[in-house]
């Protein structure tokens, strides 16, 4: 197998272009880039992907590669996701040298349709463009073996964006110097692996329960799963003779992958967050169900995120980010193309998770098999997916059971509450799913009778893909991470007995992180009655920036605004003429001097109707042009000068007259 390098690439744009993100800004641009998380324009990779794409197959067409290159490189429809080698992974190409304000990265352009040699009516729109000029990173991941067609299809690339029979989206594409990346982190031999991974790039792991036909959804974790098949499909690629010897014992039960979940705090153990939780609606009160079976009248269910970490009296909850996009899924057909939207976890997010294994001589190679790179989740070959191993080490046991489970010295009573950690389901005595089997649940405790008295759970269905046979596995019905169990044991359990089912699991699917449990103590789920929300230390990616803040400022403000403006009786025309003056008086440094005739004359020397018509657009602008732009738009602060507040007015004129008819 050749080996893999990162190739560095960069773009620079020779024109205005237009990366469009498939939809608009409403106040805004009809046609809207796409933007990162501070407001800056970017590429994203599938965007790329295509591009190169179009290149390789020019390329093939003059004798240079072949189709089976192309698609060997970049895939075909249909893939089932099997290890193939040569396939080129990608990264969005981000900003270079960003300036301190985003809005100095675009232009607006306005276009409309001609009818009979005049503009037709109701076609006026607006496009964000990308500034000629700016250079966009990212990287590439290919075989070393394929890098001279690589750089060969890079250089082809001339046009990148929509409208490029106008003359946007003009790029040249340059190569670095190939890196290896072959890297990893060892870890020493024992039965429990704790790693932490950082997100680099946006990561799918998508939610089949809540995806459909028009929208991908994602976990707010990174599933047990998606780390095992990953996992897997590297160790079956390092060592095809290893990994046959060692099949049987990776894929079994014995190699158990846990999910890893959001840690903004890395002294708080995350768990999935509790069910059965109740709070009044100002959110003061905290009430369990589970505890005997009621709650106050009139609560309503709590609302506690994804994941939670008791502490003391309070629990601690938060959930992972994500953010969305619109994507086009293109076919030959024009009934084939639709839009979609695909929803990731943000980049820059930490997650821990665990690697449980019977056989600790397992451990390095695992390790190595994790790499200091990890792609991840769906797309993963088209700019999304890639994560960064941050922590490898062993441990004796994951976190959270040192955190909040029973400590030496603590003898189990009656009472427990079981928490499943993740999805949850036995089989019972005819080998079909039942949920919790009390009677296997008592035998594994070693107690003579366990009833569930009270629960609160959610349930879900789980599928999945069997490579080897490519079909898909039957769906199951799984009692939900975070299902909490009241059970009464006779008589009361041992702590060993507790602590062999917590490292074992229960149910099925125990391989890909299903059926991990843990027994809560009963002080710890009934001291429970306040809830606070847990943000990062860091609050990284938790607020917008100024520049973000400023610009959905402006644009809610154009949305309020817009519909007192057409009521006001004026036509587009006298919009028009009004926006050309505030124009010219934006261009003049500030000069409002025929802006303001211009409003006296209409109001005091044409005559009580027509002035009737001017008098609330004349007192929406001097409100906008004598009043501090912050205080126009609801904001602490942000820079403030006359040809801001004019470019604010121009802006909702322009919102004004789109799809108005000349009056």
């Amino acid at each position: 197998m050749s080996a893999r390098v990162d190739l560095p690439v960069v773009m620079e744009l020779c024109s205005d272009a237009i990366f469009g993100s498939g939809h608009s800004v409403p106040g805004g641009e009809d046609v809207a880039v796409c933007r990162d998380a501070d407001g800056f324009p970017y590429l994203k990779g599938a965007t790329w992907k295509g591009l190169l794409r179009e290149s390789l197959e020019n390329l093939s067409a003059w004798g240079v590669g072949s189709q089976e290159d192309t698609d060997a490189l970049l895939g075909v429809k249909g893939w089932t996701g099997l290890a193939d080698g040569r396939r080129v992974r990608l990264t969005a190409l981000q900003l270079q040298d960003p300036p301190a304000d985003p809005e100095d990265c675009f232009d607006q352009r306005t276009f409309t349709a001609l009818e009979g040699g005049v503009v037709k009516a109701g076609t006026l729109h607006t496009a964000a463009c990308v500034r000629a000029g700016l250079t966009f990173s990212g990287q590439l991941e290919c075989d070393q073996e394929d890098l001279p067609l690589i750089r060969d299809a890079l250089a082809g690339i001339k046009w990148a964006g929509t409208q490029r029979n106008r003359g946007f989206g003009r790029v040249r594409f340059f190569a670095g110097a190939p890196r290896c990346t072959k890297t990893s982190i060892p870890a020493e031999s024992g039965t429990c692996l704790r790693f932490r991974l950082r997100t680099c790039l946006p990561v799918i792991p998508t939610d089949p329960n809540r995806s459909d036909g028009n929208s991908t959804e994602t976990y707010g974790y990174i599933p047990g799963s998606a780390l095992r098949g990953a996992v897997i499909e590297s160790l079956s690629a390092q060592d095809p003779a290893w990994f046959a010897a060692h099949k049987s014992a990776l894929l079994g039960d014995g190699v158990r992958f846990l999910d890893a979940a959001p840690i903004p705090d890395p002294s708080r153990p995350p768990l999935p967050s509790i069910c059965g939780f109740y709070e009044d609606k100002e959110e003061t009160t905290l009430e369990s169900v589970v505890l005997d079976g009621a709650f106050t009248p009139g609560l309503k269910r709590a609302k506690l995120g994804t994941f939670c970490a008791p502490d003391g009296e309070t629990l601690r909850y938060w959930s992972a980010r994500s953010s969305g996009v619109t994507r086009i899924r293109r076919g030959s057909k024009q009934e084939e193309q639709k839009i979609f939207q695909v929803r990731a976890l943000d980049a820059g997010q930490e997650f821990e998770g665990y690697i449980l294994l019977d056989d600790p001589a397992l451990a390095p190679r695992l390790s190595q098999a994790l790499g200091k790179t990890l792609w991840l989740g769906a797309d993963r070959y088209a700019g999304y997916g890639k994560c960064e191993i941050t922590l490898l080490e062993s441990a004796p046991r994951p976190a959270w059971l040192d955190a909040y489970g029973f400590r030496g010295g603590e003898e189990p009573g009656e009472d427990l509450y079981l928490l499943a950690v993740s999805p949850l389901t036995m089989l019972g005595a005819g080998g079909e799913p039942c949920g919790l089997d009390e009677k296997q649940l008592g035998q594994k405790l070693g107690v003579a009778r366990v009833e569930v008295w009270y629960c609160a759970t959610a349930m879900i269905q789980s599928g999945g893909y069997n490579r080897t046979w490519q079909c898909r596995a039957p769906s199951v019905r799984f009692y939900d991470r975070g299902s909490l169990f009241h059970l009464k044991c006779t008589p009361a359990p041992t702590l060993e007995a507790l602590r062999r089912i917590q490292a074992e699991g229960l149910g099925i699917r125990r391989a890909e992180g299903f059926g991990q449990v843990m027994f809560l103590p009963p002080t710890l789920v009934e001291g429970l009655n306040k809830k606070r929300g847990l943000e990062p230390e860091n609050g990284a990616g938790c607020a917008l920036s100024p520049q973000a803040l400023l610009r959905r400022a402006r644009y809610t403000w154009v949305m309020e605004h817009t519909g007192a403006l057409n009521s006001s009786g004026l036509s587009s025309s006298q919009v028009g003429t009004i926006q050309s003056l505030c124009e010219k008086a934006k261009a003049s440094g500030g000069d409002f001097s025929e802006l303001e005739a211009h409003l006296s004359h209409n109001l005091e020397n044409r005559g009580a109707v027509h002035g009737a018509r001017f008098k609330q657009a004349a007192e929406l602008l001097r409100g906008v042009l004598n009043c501090p732009l912050g205080e126009t738009l609801g904001l602490e602060s942000c820079p403030d000068s006359p040809a801001a507040r004019l470019e604010l007015l121009c802006l909702l004129f322009d919102h004004s007259r789109k799809g108005r008819r000349e009056n």
